[in-house]
């Protein structure tokens, strides 16, 4: 009996083992698990992304915007407010979680405490993994952003054009004392060119959006920056003002005159020698303390309103006067004389025309402005419509607040081998002439402005000697200018801005400000500059 039981269960396990139609039920069931896992797994790696993202973005803008505080000059603990409420502004998804995020000052590269670190962090239990996970899982974030102040230009010489090569030439070793700097903003690999044998020049900064070739070392003491972006025409947005009263010009017979406030200043000191004759003391120069010691001093003679015949010299003039030996003490060969020199210092100040019938001009449009005799101009706005702005060599050209604008064409040349003193208008001279008060507040410096609507000039020319003395701003957008032969600046600095500036071998350009004057128009830079960079 047991044996054909055993029989039968063998026959019926065999019969089982030969069956089929339960493999793919058996594979599934065996599956199942890694098919469920691999899904769970799937959509937790998704929200940890998710949610990992928009903390992330949170942290990266918390970071930017507390660097921004340290950057526009906020101190103590603003940074960290203003990086709590970028980062609480940029979380949705995750704020139901509660992110914790600090803000902290660290050092970056070189720098001490000159980057703010934003860490952000999060419990979350996951819909798969925290079945089997006793605790919730941490994501963690960090984002740090540095601040940079950068560098604030001016230029008194500056080239506008955006493209060309050799945009400010410095042609042939001219001399350039340009502590306030130059720039072009010319994207050439050529943007500032300079070729010849003067060598260093004094110019504190030359920064150029192309490149720099220095092929006479002018800029060895320089602070040079190629490939600048932030360079900027700080005019670019004005129109000149007009004057349509129509003119032209004329020239008188009499001559002009000038008045001037003159100040003589003497100073004097005093050297001892000793011998029994001055002939002898000469070459024995010594140091008297005795009773008839004589201390330096100075006196000073001022007047005011004196009037000349030619204009006096815009720079003071100074002489030096030494007397002969005359005895002061002892005898014999210990005999002491003493010596006085003088140092004499002439300065005019506040030099104007007072009677100028000759080639006396009024404010208005010209056709064309080309002295031919002494000339002087009332305050005020010439418009040069077409033509040219030309002062003849051997004329003398006087005007105080004047303001010249050149328009359809209107070519510069000046050749300033006269006496010749432009000074620009005032704020409130332009106010009074019918320009606003916030372009007056940005045109007042302004001498030559050319009208951005011009078609411009190729063969602009300045060509100075000692005697020309222009201050304030020549803004040329559209022309070509070449400068060569010297120019002074007495009343306020000279800025040269034009599409194109070449200075040649012969430029003397070592008095572009007088003294105690700087310029202050910035012609890029004085922002900062906030990045991450982690």
């Amino acid at each position: 009996m047991l044996s054909a039981t055993r029989k039968k269960l063998g026959k019926r396990l065999a019969d089982l083992a030969r069956c089929s139609s339960g493999n793919a039920a058996l594979l599934v069931g065996l599956g199942m698990p890694v098919l469920i896992g691999g899904t769970g797994l799937a959509v937790d790696t998704a929200q940890w992304y998710m949610f990992k993202r928009e903390l992330q973005l949170a942290a990266d803008q918390g970071a930017i915007a507390g660097a921004w505080a340290r950057a526009g000059g906020d101190t103590g603990t603003v940074y960290q407010t203003r990086a709590e409420q970028e980062f609480d502004g940029n979380i949705s998804t995750t704020a139901d979680f509660s992110p914790v995020d600090t803000a902290t000052l660290e050092d970056y590269d070189s720098g001490t405490d000159n980057s703010v670190l934003v860490v952000a962090t999060m419990q979350v239990s996951l819909p798969f993994t925290g079945i089997f996970m006793e605790n919730a899982t941490t994501i963690s974030v960090s984002a740090q952003a540095i601040w940079e102040n950068d560098a604030e230009y001016t230029a008194c010489l500056m080239a506008l054009h955006k493209t060309t090569g050799k945009a400010l030439w410095f042609n042939g070793g001219p001399l350039v004392n340009a502590a306030c700097g130059v720039a072009s903003m010319s994207t050439a690999s050529n943007s500032i060119r300079t070729n010849g044998s003067s060598g260093p020049q004094n110019i504190n900064t030359v920064v150029a959006a192309g490149g720099i070739v220095d092929g006479m070392d002018a800029f060895a003491n320089s602070s040079t920056r190629e490939y600048y972006d932030g360079l900027d025409d700080p005019y670019d947005d004005l129109t000149p003002p007009d004057n349509p009263t129509a003119r032209s010009l004329t020239c008188g017979s009499s001559t002009t005159t000038y008045t001037a406030d003159k100040t003589v200043s003497t100073a004097y000191s005093y050297s001892y020698f000793k011998g029994k004759n001055s002939n002898q003391a000469k070459n024995r120069p010594v140091t008297y303390t005795g009773s008839f010691l004589k201390s330096p001093y100075t006196d000073t003679d001022s007047s005011v309103g004196d009037t000349y015949t030619t204009a006096p010299s815009s720079t003071p003039v100074t002489s030096t006067e030494v007397s002969d030996l005359y005895p002061v003490d002892g005898s014999g060969p210990d005999t002491i004389f003493e010596r006085e020199t003088k140092t004499i210092t002439t300065t005019y100040s506040n030099i104007a025309s007072t009677a100028a019938s000759s080639g006396s001009q009024l404010p208005g449009t010209y056709s064309g402005f080309e002295i031919s005799c002494d000339t002087t101009l009332s305050s005020g706005i010439y418009v040069i419509d077409g033509g040219k702005f030309k002062l003849n060599a051997g004329y003398e050209l006087f005007g105080t607040g004047v303001m010249f604008v050149l328009k359809n064409g209107a070519e510069l040349d000046i050749n300033g081998t006269s006496a010749t003193y432009l000074t620009p208008m005032s704020a409130e001279q332009l106010i009074a002439a019918g320009v606003s008060s916030t372009d007056a507040a940005r045109m007042a410096g302004m001498l030559i402005f050319e009208d951005p609507d011009s078609e411009g000039s190729t063969g602009s020319k300045i060509n100075g000697t000692a005697d020309l003395d222009l201050n304030g701003v020549i803004y040329l957008p559209k022309s070509d200018l070449q400068f060569a032969g010297t120019a002074v600046s007495t009343a306020e600095c000279l800025m040269v801005m034009s599409s194109t500036l070449q200075l040649s071998g012969t430029t003397d350009l070592t008095t572009l400000c007088p003294a105690g004057k700087t310029h202050d128009v910035v012609v890029g830079g004085g922002t900062a500059r906030v990045r991450l960079v982690a």
